[in-house]
């Protein structure tokens, strides 16, 4: 008897058994491969011995694994074993021989339990989707007849679960001790294989079960959400605030999900069931709906869970010196966690409400609470995703597609728009925190990166009692960084919002009365005064929100109002006190530089003579500083009204600029005893 004969029989004997084999698993695993790649004249009763063996029950992920590595091998082997035999003009093709053998492969599967095929399958696809690329262009259709017998093996596995047969339900299929159950286990085997299944294939699946399973899985995978509830575990210690003890309930609890498999495949189930959502929604709309509208529920569900256990544990205002050394691995486990939970919730969500974007309105009157649950989901995980730089423009890709894409939704229902802020506001003013509590500094963020993109559809009634009662506690407070940008981005969303709607529309008598920019404007150019200072507004930002305010002013059809910014700011500089030193000064005369292009033409020149004493009365590095900026906002930002007046004014005056310049220059050098010489090109002349 041969070698190859002889592992063939070791491997038969094997499969068998219905205990334990006497062989490890590894071994077993290498003779499949071996056996199904060289087997002559077909493996199609090796296939058939392994899917029927009690080898592989009661199920176990580690034997699942095993089948659809052992598979997935077995591709690669019959393709290099094709490659290396003998060409002949008689035998077929590589694909047609490749084809044959997979064929006679899946034959021996049929009738197999459900499960153990559907892991045999996975690995079968996996396999030829790797070697894929190894194959001729024209020889890459071998795929489609294992795409097919995934799917049919995964209903019959969905079938296993979903089926009402009262009979059927009391033979469900076992697994090991300590395992998953098997409807886990199956996910878990099949989700990387069924991702590559073509979504024409795909929706052949009951996409409604489907869907419901997973989500199922995953909201078990997390425990709901109810995995912080460890306030009982936590003892009294007298230097740390924070104390777990080893063995402790809480330990159990976080290290049975960390450790789980679900939690090491969420990613896949996760993409598995945004691919359910996204083809279910294309190829039934009105049924799928209610089933997406049920999962972005329990991802809600599931986030507010966890916010209240993360508040109630006393984790939420703790420091890593108040958590005792013993408890810091428990500590480390469930931030991983949690970044876990929030990647999931990004991944379904987004999936969903890219899904129902182009849903026809008929149909999509349920579109807005899908939005809203996204945002509230979010908004619960606003504390871990702080830790990722916050929900707004810094926002990781992701992130950033999920949180713009449900608010761009949102703010084309007015009503719901409207009670979200509301509820949002009230519901922080309420809580009894402040904002020296990490997590309610992080949902503060969250709500006014929110806000912002919401206040063209809100009333001026919601932002007067709302929205700036909201912002103004915390736009001179710049110990919380987040919170100040984002408070300072909402007001200036405001005036950007007031601009806009002066510009294109105006409003017929008896319509809703617009925001008063009147009283805005002082109150505002005196914030930005006082946030000129070191280490609140940097000069970048300063000149942004300045030159909006007075091109919101200048909108605003009084030019007093704009001039009042302006004159405000000169006024601050001359101030002698301490507060206004030479930095800050150069700060307001950019920002008032930056300005210049906000203004309309009759009040240009009164600036620009402004500007032009400001640049006579400063040298060295300002006043290059100053010049470069003025040119930048002339050639770049000045409207087309006022390109020409202003282009002339500053070909009057760049020459005398320069001329100061070397004045000045000459004095040094006779000063310090140089031959320096400073060139009229040295000013921007570009014009």
């Amino acid at each position: 008897m041969s070698a190859s004969e002889r592992g063939y029989s070791v491997l038969l004997s094997s499969l068998h058994r219905a205990s334990a084999p006497a062989l490890p698993l590894s071994t077993l695993q290498g003779l499949i491969v071996h056996c199904l790649a060289r087997l002559s004249p077909a493996p199609t009763p090796l296939a058939a011995t392994i899917v029927g063996s009690p080898l592989f029950r009661p199920f176990s992920l580690t034997k699942l694994d095993a089948l659809k590595t052992s598979f997935r091998h077995a591709v690669h082997t019959k393709l290099h074993l094709l490659k290396d035999a003998p060409t002949s003009v008689f035998l077929p093709s590589l694909n047609t021989q490749l084809s044959a053998w997979l064929g006679a492969i899946l034959r021996g599967l049929e009738g197999g339990h459900a499960i153990t095929r559907l892991a045999c399958c996975s690995g079968l696809l996996l396999g030829v989707e790797d070697i894929l690329k190894r194959l001729p262009s024209k020889q890459r259709d071998v795929e489609s007849s294992v795409q097919v017998e995934i799917v049919l093996a995964f209903v019959d596995v969905i079938d296993l679960f979903t089926s009402s047969d009262s009979w059927r339900k009391e033979f469900h299929p076992e697994t090991e001790a300590g395992e998953e159950d098997a409807l886990t286990l199956s996910l878990i085997t099949s989700a990387e294989a069924l991702l590559t299944v073509p979504p024409e294939t795909f929706v052949a699946l009951p996409l409604q079960q489907t869907l419901a399973l997973l989500v199922h899985t995953i909201n078990k995978s997390f425990m709901s959400g109810m995995f912080l509830s460890f306030k009982s575990s936590m003892e009294h210690h007298p230097e740390y605030k924070i104390h777990v003890r080893q063995g402790a309930p809480a330990f159990r609890d976080v290290h049975k999900i960390s450790s789980s498999p679900a939690m090491s495949h969420v990613g896949s189930l996760s993409r598995l069931c945004s691919r359910s959502i996204s083809l279910f929604v294309d190829h039934r709309p009105k049924l799928a709906l209610p089933h997406v509208q049920e999962t972005l529920f329990c991802l809600e569900s599931m986030s507010q869970n966890v916010e209240s256990g993360w508040l109630a544990s006393g984790l939420a205002d703790a420091i890593d010196e108040s958590i005792a050394p013993e408890t810091r691995t428990l500590t480390e486990s469930i931030w991983t966690i949690l970044k876990t939970l929030l990647f999931s919730t990004i991944m379904v969500t987004e999936a969903g409400l890219s899904a129902v974007v182009d849903v026809p309105p008929e149909i999509g009157h349920s579109v807005p609470s899908l939005a809203l649950a996204a945002l509230r989901s979010l908004y619960h995980l606003a504390f871990v995703i702080e830790k990722f730089g916050g929900a707004g423009h810094s926002a990781f890709p992701e992130l950033k597609r999920a949180f713009y894409l449900a608010l761009d939704i949102l703010a084309g229902h007015k009503a719901d728009s409207e009670h979200l802020v509301q509820q949002l506001c009230e519901e922080l003013w309420s809580n009894g925190y402040d904002l020296s509590h990490p997590t309610q500094k992080a949902k503060k963020a969250f709500v006014l990166s929110a806000i912002e993109q919401l206040i063209p559809v809100l009333t001026a009634s919601t932002i007067e009692t709302y929205v700036l009662p909201f912002c103004s506690p915390h736009l001179d407070d710049a110990h919380h960084r987040d919170v100040f940008e984002a408070a300072h981005s909402v007001v200036l969303a405001i005036f950007s919002h007031c601009h806009t709607q002066v510009a294109d529309y105006t409003p017929p008598h008896g319509s809703a009365r617009a925001v008063p920019t009147a009283t805005m404007v002082p109150f505002y150019a005196r914030c930005l005064i006082e946030n000129s200072a070191e280490d609140k507004l940097n000069t970048t930002q300063l000149c942004l929100a300045f030159a909006a305010l007075v091109k919101s002013a200048s909108a605003s059809g009084d030019p007093a109002l704009a001039w009042f910014c302006i004159k405000s700011v000169l006024t601050a500089c001359k101030e002698s006190s301490p507060a206004f030193d030479g930095d800050r000064v150069h700060r307001l005369h950019l920002a008032l530089v930056s300005s210049v292009s906000s203004l309309p033409l009759a009040l240009l020149s009164r600036a620009l003579l402004v500007v032009d004493g400001i640049i006579e009365g400063t040298d060295g590095t300002k006043r290059d500083e100053l010049l470069e900026a003025l040119f930048q906002e002339i050639i770049n930002n000045v409207g087309d009204a006022e390109k020409e007046f202003a282009v002339c004014w500053w070909n009057e005056r760049h020459v005398r600029w320069a001329r100061s310049r070397l004045a000045i220059a000459r004095r040094g050098s006779e000063t310090d005893g140089e031959n320096s010489i400073l060139k009229e090109s040295e000013i921007p002349s570009r014009l």
